[in-house]
């Protein structure tokens, strides 16, 4: 019961769960606002396929956008996020943009955070960081909210779509966002953030990403669920990650990996149910996950060894911080991804917090977490642990 009680507490900073049970962002009666078009018109990663404007906090403006991505191999494909900036003047070079990248909310597309009435007020720190004056751009991942498979912790596709968040809030004229750019995200957006600043030098060279924060980020891919114990909520985290290297690696043998009832159990859960309900799912029929070790087979073992973070060398400072009572994300495994983070030659700044667990680490770290922020759009040095 104590992973359920922490994705409660996790649900309820990302936004009601009933709210993304219903698709109310389209902009006009007819096919939904994510669907895109069919052909895809070309476009290069970031160009809006549409936006529309939704209910923005107080002294802003708030837009649900489709854009262009890419996925893992090379296909153009549409994602959807939204895009919330303060209104007045705009600066000179156009607003710093913090491309922020959500926790776990499911595989259906229904579970899209841009699909809630309230994604831009109910966005994490949407108050604080647009009192600064930050562009927020919040992507909802490729295939979570749009046609095809979410590949669910696989770091290039979330960290690919972290950046054309970014670039996309940049082709809002309204919103006034510059090239500035700073990703942060939370569990499985840490994940996606960590990423992004991996890819950035190569994938988007033009924007200028000053830094990366991951909160509680989902790093060691071999070994974060796999001694769950049949019953746990954490078994559903598990089934989801196989899915989600089968979403992106064709050939991974995850049918090798996965029992029949975990797979039936998913294709259910796929079509249904958000986070809550998939956890619960798991827990009560007492689901068997894996026929045998994930990393005994090669081609999954290379799969999770492509999606694990930690392997680049990019000089972009990164702060990570951890909740010391954290079941999901253990301090241990945090403690694996900066070792190996910092053998690469990243420079990387740890925190951590003794009380915080996977849910408050947002709570806790929220200042520490603003004040860095402000000091990488600033151009100072950051402090790094390795």
């Amino acid at each position: 019961m104590l992973l359920l009680a922490i994705v409660v507490v996790v649900s309820a900073v990302l936004g009601s769960v009933a709210g993304l049970e219903a698709d109310a962002g389209a902009a006009r009666p007819g096919p939904t606002f994510s669907t895109p078009p069919d052909p895809l018109p070309k476009g290069r990663p970031g160009r809006i396929v549409r936006a529309a404007r939704i209910r923005a906090p107080r002294g802003a403006r708030a837009w649900r956008v489709l854009y262009h991505s890419r996925a893992l191999d090379g296909r153009d494909v549409a994602v959807s996020g939204i895009v919330v900036a303060p209104r007045g003047p705009v600066p000179a070079g156009g607003r710093p943009v913090v491309s922020w990248a959500h926790g776990t909310t499911g595989l259906s597309d229904r579970c899209a955070p841009s699909r809630s009435p309230a994604a831009a007020t109910d966005l994490t720190l949407a108050p604080e960081l647009l009192a600064r004056g930050y562009v927020v751009a919040a992507t909802d991942y490729e295939g979570l909210g749009t046609p095809g498979p979410h590949p669910y912790l696989v770091g290039t596709s979330e960290g690919r779509s972290v950046l054309d968040a970014a670039r996309a809030a940049g082709h809002l004229a309204a919103a006034g966002a510059g090239k500035t750019v700073v990703a942060a995200g939370h569990s499985q957006g840490g994940h996606a953030a960590l990423f992004a600043g991996e890819l950035a030098p190569r994938y988007a060279p033009e924007l200028q990403v000053r830094g990366v924060a991951a909160l509680a980020p989902t790093t060691e891919m071999a070994t974060q669920f796999t001694d769950a114990a049949t019953g746990s909520e954490a078994n559903a985290f598990l089934a989801m990650q196989m899915e989600g290297i089968r979403a992106a690696f064709p050939d991974a043998d995850v049918d090798a990996v996965l029992t029949p009832e975990a797979e039936a159990a998913l294709r259910s859960l796929d079509r249904a149910a958000c986070l809550l309900a998939s956890l619960a799912g798991f827990r009560d029929q007492g689901i068997t996950v894996l026929r045998t070790d994930p990393s005994s087979v090669p081609s999954v073992r290379d799969a999770l060894r492509r999606a694990t973070p930690g392997y680049a060398s990019t000089k972009i400072p990164i702060a990570v911080f951890q909740g010391g009572q954290d079941p999901l994300v253990l301090p241990t495994s945090t403690a694996a991804y900066v070792a190996r983070a910092c053998t690469h030659g990243e420079r990387v700044g740890v925190t951590v917090y003794p009380a915080a667990d996977h849910g408050t680490v947002l709570t806790a770290a929220s200042a520490d977490l603003l004040h860095w922020l402000d000091e990488r759009i600033a151009g100072n040095p950051a402090p790094v642990t390795c």
